[in-house]
């Protein structure tokens, strides 16, 4: 894998968004991770360097918030611009040090697509954990849990 590919996360519970987002940003020429929660998302975080993340807030067993908690921790060099994907009518307050923006559901796809396209083609080149593994494949990331 080379060292300044510029990979995404997606991290969603709705298995339709993950999906089309998945589906979209692949044949845009992204490398594409999908995660189901926070707990998947924070492993998939500790395994491999994304350059953006799209992240739903509200999910079970660990929530968006609750990533966001945690990237705070983190250096500001190794964190992946974070779009927050939220459903709700309120956002918590967000740290705008983690979170690049906030895009409410139902959104335009192309829009999204668009936004994270222009800031990941923008971010430097990173190198790759030693552990990341490959992406997996579009039909595997999209089937429902």
């Amino acid at each position: 894998m080379p060292t300044n590919e510029k990979r995404i996360l997606i991290v969603d519970d709705d298995d339709a968004i993950r999906g089309l987002l998945c589906t979209i940003l692949s044949r845009r020429g992204f490398t594409v991770d999908t995660a189901r929660n926070g707990i998947e998302a924070l492993a998939r975080l500790h395994t491999c360097t994304y350059a953006a993340m799209l992240l739903d807030l509200m999910m079970p067993m660990k929530s968006g918030y609750d990533v966001l908690d945690e990237l705070k921790k983190s250096e500001a060099a190794q964190r992946p611009v974070v779009f927050v994907l939220t459903a709700g009518s309120s956002v918590r307050d967000l740290d705008p040090e983690v979170v690049a923006g906030s895009i409410r559901k139902p959104f335009d796809v192309e829009v999204l697509v668009d936004i994270v396209t222009a800031c990941v083609t923008a971010c430097a080149p990173q190198p790759q954990l030693p552990d990341c593994p490959p992406a997996e494949s579009v039909e595997a990331r999209v089937k429902p849990s």
